[in-house]
């Protein structure tokens, strides 16, 4: 990807989001020696004085981070700077997102927003042609936040289903590795992994994350088990493929008949990068509006709004503790 194109995605993305939050003020990724890639403000025809104090917040605040966290991967904070809040979030080893916004925008926008766009920047960043568009499920989060981050080390466990080759599999590799395979090897069973998110400085939930086989008739006598204690589902389906999408309200009745408490679903839309989709972003959204759940379209190839799924997860489960 070429740098006009890197600047453009981030553009769509950023003013995107500045579209929908005005009370951000300003924007910008720098890298980690302060240069700025990129910047966009709120007020188009802001004056040379305007951002000039704009910048040299950003500057100023940069050498900070450059001090206190340059060796620090990933990090996301969030602090008071005169009569503004100031974000800022790792995107990538190299670059940091920031977002100056007025003090009424709340904590919770900025971390939400700043999280998903950070990661976003760090795809883009990559090469990865992503979908730049800011997924709903992120407005979401950012308008029901926790009453309270509870204290403690948690565990959550998470079960992914849907038919099989819909990228399942591809999903969670792509979340906990950062990586894509070309391969396919179908999931016989069960197969469990976990990742260890670092919710605040008081709060750790380990993600139990259960990928369990497509094979709905061959492993029926079994999927009861696999189902049980699960504090959060999705069921994906493959863009391409209509038949997996027909097959959503199969699965939903296969949790609805094994599992005794009502568990939060969301539904995913896998292959996103694909040209040749067969089921429309219309008929994706009335199907999740009748089951009253959240939708969110993803690549795995790309990395495209993954991340997003499991801080859903995360979030709906810390609800219930």
């Amino acid at each position: 990807m070429n740098m006009s194109t890197t600047t453009e995605l981030i553009d769509s993305l950023i003013s995107e989001m500045m579209q929908e939050i005005p009370l951000i003020t300003a924007s910008a990724v720098v890298d980690k020696d302060g240069l700025i890639i990129y910047s966009k403000f709120q007020d188009t025809d802001a004056d040379d004085a305007t951002i000039g104090v704009v910048t040299a917040v950003f500057d100023s605040f940069i050498a900070r981070v450059r001090k206190d966290l340059g060796a620090t991967q990933n990090f996301l904070n969030i602090m008071t700077v005169d009569a503004h809040k100031m974000m800022f979030t790792s995107a990538g080893e190299n670059a940091i997102f920031t977002i100056l916004a007025d003090t009424g925008l709340s904590d919770n926008h900025l971390k939400v927003y700043g999280d998903h766009i950070g990661n976003k920047v760090k795809l883009i960043l990559e090469g990865e042609p992503i979908d730049s568009s800011i997924p709903p499920i992120i407005k979401i989060l950012a308008e029901h936040p926790l009453g309270r981050v509870p204290i403690g080390e948690y565990s959550s466990k998470f079960i992914i289903l849907g038919d099989p080759m819909v990228g399942k599999t591809s999903l969670i590799r792509r979340y906990v590795d950062e990586k894509f395979a070309e391969s396919y090897v179908s999931t016989i069973g069960v197969d469990i992994t976990r990742k260890s998110l670092q919710v605040s400085e008081k709060c750790l939930v380990n993600l139990g994350i259960w990928d369990i086989g497509g094979q709905i008739q061959n492993m029926a006598p079994y999927r009861k088990r696999f189902y049980q204690g699960a504090n959060f589902a999705c069921i994906a389906f493959d863009i391409t493929r209509r038949k997996t999408f027909e097959s959503i309200d199969r699965w939903l009745k296969d949790i609805s008949s094994s599992v005794d408490v009502s568990v939060p679903i969301a539904l995913i839309a896998t292959k996103m990068d694909l040209p040749d989709k067969k089921v429309t972003l219309e008929e994706i959204s009335k199907k999740a509006e009748s089951l009253n759940c959240p939708f969110i379209l993803t690549s795995a190839r790309t990395g495209n709004n993954i991340h997003d799924v499991f801080q859903y997860a995360v979030h709906k489960f810390l609800e219930r503790v």
